[in-house]
């Protein structure tokens, strides 16, 4: 077939490096489910907390360790799925701090919380593992999750489009002032003059344009793949918008934004690789995950007070930051809502699942939205004045105990391996661009359910734009 007198140089991901379709392992898989029963058979229920999560997080880390491995026998792309980032987001969200020394931890929980909270999560990680299997591993099937490609030309234009709508609401709010604007950037979380208050009004139309900020990473990806076609000053403003969208995140001090950033980049830069090997891959890879680890600590250490002042201040050379990594513990989230359901509230049912679908719906165009749970997170474990997670499966343990907890996570594995499809097929970068943006709402899910369907509304947006015509 002849591409002569095309406007672009067609582009698609080559084939998977081994005979076997992306997936995980079967051997891997059993291994990972063995892995987290014997972590429940071997939990020292009668040690302190921090032992206990240590054990547990121990045992559940060789598991993981191995499946992934044996994953990636299947080729070094079989790696970029996301019921895996699923399952490492979960991980790293509730297990990952207790390869370290975390003493403080034993003054949040007892044992008996402690052990209920790490029942939940093993539960979580495996209903999202036999989740997964559900899902056969072939190319997806609907038409309207198949693209063709899109040019250079407005692929940059897309880029552009989305960087101003992204943050326009940041610039109206400091009148186009782009000093101003990192000024602000620098300041304790929630004091920027852009910070949306919580019931929200006609101004989350405008505010929930910053959602297409997620399409920015991954599209700097596959542009960098391409960057022998475009010319050097677009290449430059992409890089220069890609950087100070990571920087946006960076000093924000929200680690889901920090870590999606940053997750859908590479995933969209790697799949679009014509062959993937180790030195492109696996370095790269590992390279970034230590970054952003070593990133992701910092952010909890100034996210409070800002950047500045934590620079001014000289906070990192005072001796009172934390000496080990720490995530958010939320274990003890976990740990407390378990305790407290049902034996201090009822089980919010079907309440849980509505608010999750409902939530990205405007208030000004429904005023008698609800405003949240009628029991919150932040009302069950005492926090007062500020916000905390608890995972998708502290969310859904409030639904319906472990149970819920179960359901939960088979739905939402399947829900990754159904994903997984679209990787399969032997399509452009415009579909790995929609892939990757799944990404980060996968990752963003394992924080929080509740973000699950307004992290995809970037997603039905450049479907939608693609599949009426408007980018070709």
């Amino acid at each position: 077939m002849s591409f002569s007198g095309l406007p672009f140089a067609p582009y698609s991901y080559s084939e998977p490096e081994s005979h076997h379709p992306p997936g995980p392992s079967s051997t891997g898989t059993l291994i990972f489910l063995g892995g987290l029963f014997l972590a429940y058979i071997f939990m020292p229920r009668a040690a302190d907390p921090s032992t206990i999560a240590r054990t547990v997080s121990i045992i559940v880390t060789i598991a993981l360790a191995i499946s992934i491995f044996l994953d990636s026998r299947r080729g070094l792309r079989n790696l970029f799925r996301a019921d895996l980032l699923c399952l490492v987001g979960l991980h790293f969200l509730t297990l990952t701090e207790f390869l370290f020394s975390q003493p403080g931890f034993d003054a949040m929980l007892s044992p008996e919380q402690t052990v209920k909270g790490l029942s939940a999560i093993l539960l979580g990680m495996g209903g999202l593992t036999i989740g997964r299997q559900l899902v056969a591993p072939k190319p997806m099937q609907s038409s309207w999750l198949k693209f063709g490609d899109i040019s250079d030309k407005l692929l940059f234009r897309v880029f552009i489009v989305a960087a101003f709508l992204g943050y326009y609401y940041m610039l109206t709010s400091v009148n186009f002032d782009v000093v101003r604007m990192v000024d602000e950037m620098l300041r304790p979380r929630f004091s920027q003059s852009w910070t949306r208050s919580r019931i929200g009004g006609w101004l989350s139309f405008v505010t929930e344009l910053s959602l297409l900020l997620s399409i920015i990473p991954p599209l700097a990806g596959i542009i960098w793949n391409r960057r022998k076609s475009f010319p050097f000053y677009q290449l430059l403003i992409v890089l220069i918008i890609f950087a100070f969208t990571l920087f946006q995140s960076f000093v924000g001090g929200t680690r889901n934004a920090f870590i999606g950033n940053v997750a859908t980049f590479l995933t969209a830069y790697l799949l679009t690789l014509p062959k993937n090997t180790v030195l492109n891959t696996l370095v790269p890879t590992v390279a970034t995950s230590l970054a952003t680890i070593y990133a992701s600590y910092y952010m909890l250490e100034f996210r409070t007070i800002g950047l500045r002042n934590y620079i001014a201040d000289k906070v990192y050379a005072s001796g009172r930051g934390r000496e080990s990594l720490a995530v958010d513990f939320n274990l003890a989230n976990v740990g407390l809502i378990v305790d407290a359901f049902p034996k201090n509230h009822d089980f919010l049912g079907w309440e849980v699942l509505i608010w999750a679908i409902i939530r990205p719906f405007p208030r000004a165009l429904w005023a008698g939205k609800p405003e949240g749970l009628s029991v919150s997170i932040e009302e069950v474990i005492g926090a007062n004045g500020w916000t905390v997670s608890a995972t998708f499966v502290g969310e859904s343990y409030m639904m319906g105990g472990y149970f819920a907890v179960i359901a939960v996570a088979i739905a939402l594995g399947a829900l990754a391996a159904w994903w997984n499809r679209l990787a399969l097929q032997k399509q452009s970068g415009y579909a790995m661009l929609v892939y990757a943006i799944g990404f980060l709402a996968a990752a963003v899910t394992m924080r929080s359910m509740f973000w699950l369907t307004t992290l995809i509304l970037p997603i039905l947006a450049i479907v939608l734009l693609k599949k009426i015509g408007v980018l070709r």
